[in-house]
């Protein structure tokens, strides 16, 4: 398989930079699959988890948030609000975020606040599937 660049930023952040072989990404229609020479596309991204090999063949996993992929020219951009490896995930402070989230939803002070909350319940949700996917 031939490599291509991909770098993954997160807000605050370059959480990833290299080549890769493959990349699969959680979009609002499913996973998405990308491989070198890919057509020009932009797609959305849902949080959940995005997985990629390297150019040694080692595959890898991250847990991102919503956000986008642009390919152009063969080069993969991926935009997302936050992006974490499986070993920084900690359950307490999942479930701890995930009653935070679903608390601030019922409150439903304002559309922004409870757009925000939700997005944060969605983040929460995806982490603790990868959690239990790994730990069951």
């Amino acid at each position: 398989m031939k490599p291509f660049d991909c770098r993954i930023i997160e807000a605050d952040n370059t959480f990833y930079a290299g080549k890769m072989l493959s990349l699969i990404v959680p979009a609002v229609d499913g996973e998405y699959g990308v491989l070198a020479m890919h057509q020009n596309v932009v797609v959305a991204i849902i949080p959940g988890t995005l997985k990629f090999q390297d150019e040694e063949g080692e595959w890898h996993d991250a847990i991102v948030s919503d956000g986008m992929m642009r390919i152009e020219d063969g080069d993969v951009l991926i935009l997302v609000d936050s992006a974490e490896w499986p070993y920084e995930i900690d359950a307490s402070r999942i479930k701890a975020k995930e009653a935070a989230a679903r608390e601030a939803m019922l409150q439903k002070k304002s559309v922004r606040e409870y757009t925000l909350a939700e997005s944060s319940l969605k983040r929460a949700i995806a982490r603790m599937k990868y959690f239990d996917s790994i730990n069951n």
